[in-house]
């Protein structure tokens, strides 16, 4: 009997598909919100296997939102690590494979070379982890530089 609850419990419920269909839709900000928060979020999708090419690269793009908008409150102490953030402008997945450990190599948009962008995904890969329990690895595979002028020398 308890085998039987296990399987019935691990299946995928029409409560997770409308998750996945509001993370593709809307992204992981709206999906967390919609049932009430991370907790709710997490056990809902528990045992889901729900890490597409496009989760990844939604979840990556909510955590450095959340990271941009931690660092408003940031002072002097932190200069160095509001340099990291303020320099990407923004994270690309290049392509993901979803292995033993999957593994999301990234393509990083930066404006200066005052930062560095290794700190930021090694941020968000942190909070990957510890917020959803989902061990991703993030690798840098391109910095591109956005900037018309180039980097700039200081």
């Amino acid at each position: 009997m308890r085998d039987i609850i296990r399987k019935i419990l691990k299946e995928e419920t029409s409560l997770q598909k409308k998750l996945l269909s509001i993370i593709n839709k809307d992204g992981f900000k709206y999906a967390i919100s919609s049932v009430g928060g991370k907790k709710n979020f997490k056990k809902i999708m528990k045992d889901f296997d729900y890490l597409t090419k496009e989760n990844v690269e939604n979840l990556i793009q909510y955590q450095l939102d959340n990271i941009k908008k931690d660092s408003e409150d940031w002072g002097l102490g932190e200069m160095s690590e509001l340099e990291d953030i303020e320099s990407v402008e923004r994270i690309e997945l290049n392509h993901f494979v979803n292995v033993e450990k999957p593994k999301a190599y990234l393509n990083i948009y930066v404006h200066d070379n005052a930062g560095d962008p290794d700190n930021v995904t090694s941020e968000i890969q942190y909070r990957i982890k510890e917020e959803f329990d989902i061990d991703v690895v993030l690798i840098n595979f391109e910095t591109i530089d956005v900037n018309p002028f180039g980097f700039v020398q200081y």
